[in-house]
């Protein structure tokens, strides 16, 4: 775990998160719709596989081989569901500038296929995405729960998401591992299931190239395996989104954040009481340097909004 995780993942900043989504939530009147809670994340699909195999081979074998590309593209896919278990169509990103027709051969019936220059997703793309979410989300609000990827934060992304009465939540940052469905559940789950049908896909074609054109031979096969209403169900729960619970995280989650974590007897810095405040450790310590007043962890009690908008159409959770 990066330093970064093992501060931000701390009680203060999820009671925070939490408090936040349960005034959004009761504000949509979305408390007890799941079918209008929404999360989206995006995933690198990297064309070979994704974890390490284990291999049999005979007793004292020395040298055990496995044939395989040493390297592979990066495809990215943008998977979103709902509370209730319901996936929309996914979003495929294409590195390049020019879409073949046969890349989009075998994707799911609706699938959305975009090129960008680097194969991940811009604020241009993600304003086509809320307008492909808008096709097949229900009618009214709906709460849209996201990270704060820089793609995301744009103004122009607010004012489409206004049109379709989509409110935006982005995540605080370095917590996405705890708190994003779709990281918590789903796609452990697809890792597993692609990388089962990668060593299928090498049995059948000999020279073992996963190229773009079969990308969607695969990628159908595992979104149907790892989107599933009980993994996507599961990943809400485990976040506690829906149903809404503060307490989801278990106690072991902060564990690190511990370390980063300082009592305040004296008041220095105007601090209130009887407070803690976080601080990042220091990759080598460096006692030739005065040391500096540490700056107490900042807790909104208030939507913070994208460039001073006012919509609280788009709320930051920081």
């Amino acid at each position: 775990m990066n330093p970064a995780r093992a501060q931000k993942l701390n009680k203060f900043i999820i009671k925070d998160y939490f408090d936040k989504l349960k005034t959004v939530l009761q504000e949509l009147d979305v408390m007890d719709k799941p079918e209008s809670i929404y999360n989206v994340d995006e995933k690198g699909c990297r064309l070979a596989l994704h974890r390490q195999q284990t291999v049999l081979a005979k007793r004292g074998a020395k040298r055990v081989h496995l044939v395989a590309p040493e390297h592979g593209e990066n495809v990215s896919i943008v998977v979103c569901a709902n509370a209730s278990g319901v996936a929309i169509p996914p979003t495929v990103l294409f590195k390049g500038k020019r879409m073949k027709p046969e890349w989009k051969d075998n994707l799911q019936h609706g699938s959305l296929a975009l090129m960008t220059s680097k194969g991940s997703m811009n604020v241009q793309t993600f304003t086509i995405w809320l307008e492909h979410l808008a096709k097949y989300k229900l009618e009214g609000k709906c709460l849209l729960i996201f990270n704060g990827a820089s793609c995301h934060l744009d103004p122009s992304i607010v004012n489409v998401a206004e049109r379709h009465n989509i409110t935006l939540l982005c995540l605080p940052s370095n917590t996405t591992h705890e708190l994003q469905p779709m990281d918590k559940a789903v796609f452990r789950s697809f890792e597993h299931h692609w990388d089962e049908q990668v060593l299928l896909f090498w049995t059948k074609y000999k020279d073992r190239a996963l190229t773009k054109q079969r990308f969607g031979e695969i990628f159908s096969v595992v979104w149907d395996k790892a989107m599933t209403p009980a993994n996507i169900k599961s990943g809400f729960s485990a976040t506690g989104i829906f149903p809404y619970n503060p307490d989801a995280i278990p106690e072991i989650a902060f564990a690190p954040s511990i370390f980063t974590e300082e009592d305040v007897n004296e008041n220095p810095d105007n601090i209130e009481p009887n407070t803690i405040r976080h601080r990042s450790p220091s990759p080598q310590a460096d006692c030739s340097h005065k040391s500096m007043p540490e700056k107490p962890l900042t807790l909104y009690s208030k939507p913070q909004f994208c460039k001073k908008r006012e919509s609280q159409r788009c709320i930051f959770v920081k």
